[in-house]
């Protein structure tokens, strides 16, 4: 589960030339970092696989997986676009300084504000969740008298095998229109032929997140582009672009299924190309939007420990100076996590006793919540206080999800590349926990 600069040098993990006992001293605990080298090497696969000679290709970075300025840039300097889901994301990556007309706004319920301020900044798309959203738009777009190039998130109703509450296509969805109601489909239509600023470039759609079962991926493309050619006959319009959305799996435990992105990305562009050619479409551009496939993997989180119990029922704990307020995703959706002392990591050679000992320590955090757990029965063969715990694939959904809850502080982002350390986010204080607070003092 090591990141992809990762070794280890006298008992000690390394990533780039820094230990990660360096690293914690340096910049305390709780403490995201990410592998710079892993991410984009990560790119790299996606821009190699995920191409055609019969169409354009667009990696749309799903940004809700984690987003910082630094990170915008690395995907601007590889022409890599990025989606929003509310204004303060839009205020984020304008101020980062990417390209506005590479940016997609998201969002099932996106405020008056935050469609203004898309339509101000000029974004490359406006992904519509629903009819009555498009209807709003319309207004918008007339009072403005601006033209908005739009894709319509379309439900495919494909089960994704994942958890509960990661799943956005089942039938009983929030996200998007329903493939099967054509009532709604003909009021959207109608909608667009009315609109004089309002452009449908294509469709959307999203399947779910953390899936690794890629026939799932190359059904939503053959439902969707079945959708598309209907859709073209009843209503005679073609629309130019598919966007696929994401969803692709990552290995959290050493026993998890690894998702093959170089045969899936191949797989779903012959299978959009062979439908485009059978069907008579004339599709322009495929898109597809990654966000824990490119950042999951690549970071991890480190902590301090703090203290260690055996309670009377026999129950071994790792108290960690962090937990669930950094890492909400065992709370959430009960996710499993690799963890590891990263101060004294134990070589196995060719003397080492078959037969271990078992010491299965639950990692627990110090949040008032019995849910607080970020690990459970991890064999850690000896750990002390004061060890550094190293929980890995914490590049995704753990920062972006993090919060103050019981007035922790959000640990600092760091990003590392041989010798060279960028502080992408730093550590909050105790001032910013009261930078919005209004005291209620008096002259």
């Amino acid at each position: 589960m090591r990141t992809k600069s990762m070794t280890v040098k006298n008992g000690e993990l390394y990533i780039g030339d820094f230990s990660l006992s360096e690293l914690s001293a340096r910049y305390r605990t709780p403490l995201y970092v990410y592998d710079e080298e892993g991410i984009i090497e990560k790119i790299n696969i996606f821009k190699e696989y995920f191409r055609s000679d019969k169409f354009a290709t667009e990696i749309v970075y799903a940004s809700k997986a984690f987003l910082a300025p630094y990170l915008c840039k690395i995907l601007a300097g590889r022409d890599i676009s990025i989606d929003a889901v509310s204004v303060g994301d839009l205020h984020l990556i304008e101020k980062s300084g990417f390209p506005n007309n590479r940016i997609l706004l998201h969002g099932n319920n996106k405020s008056n504000g935050e469609l203004e301020k898309a339509v101000e900044m000029g974004v490359e798309y406006v992904v519509v969740d629903s009819y009555t959203e498009l209807a709003r738009l319309k207004d918008l777009s007339e009072k403005k008298e601006k033209h908005i190039n739009t894709l319509f998130r379309i439900n495919p109703g494909i089960y994704a095998d994942t958890h509960a509450y990661i799943e956005t296509s089942l039938l009983s969805s929030k996200f998007g229109e329903s493939i099967h109601d054509e009532e709604i489909i003909d009021k959207v239509v109608d909608i667009y032929r009315r609109a004089k600023y309002l452009r449908l470039d294509g469709f959307h759609c999203h399947i779910g997140s953390q899936i690794n079962n890629p026939k799932s991926f190359i059904a939503a493309a053959q439902t969707m582009l079945n959708f598309t050619k209907r859709f073209a006959q009843k209503y005679g319009m073609e629309v130019d672009v598919l966007n696929l959305g994401g969803g692709f799996a990552i290995k959290y435990l050493e026993n998890d299924a690894e998702v093959d992105l170089r045969w899936v990305l191949t797989e779903i562009i012959k299978t959009v190309e062979s439908r485009v050619e059978k069907y008579g479409l004339k599709l322009k551009k495929l898109m597809i939007e990654p966000g824990r496939a490119l950042v999951g993997d690549s970071g991890f989180t480190l902590y301090r420990v703090g203290l260690l119990k055996k309670t009377f029922g026999g129950k071994k704990y790792i108290f960690i100076d962090g937990g669930m307020s950094d890492n909400i995703r065992p709370a959430l959706y009960q996710a499993k996590f690799t963890v590891e002392v990263a101060n004294r990591v134990a070589e196995p050679d060719d003397d080492s006793d078959p037969y271990p000992s078992f010491n299965f320590y639950d990692v627990v955090g110090k949040c008032c919540e019995s849910a607080d757990i970020i690990a459970e029965a991890v064999n850690i063969d000896e750990v002390r206080i004061g060890d550094i715990i190293v929980v890995y694939a914490t590049g995704a959904y753990c920062y972006s999800m993090s919060m103050n809850y019981n007035g922790l502080q959000r640990g600092a982002v760091i990003f590392v590349k041989g010798d060279k350390i960028t502080e992408a986010i730093r550590r909050q204080s105790l001032d910013d926990l009261v930078a919005t607070c209004d005291f209620g003092v008096t002259e």
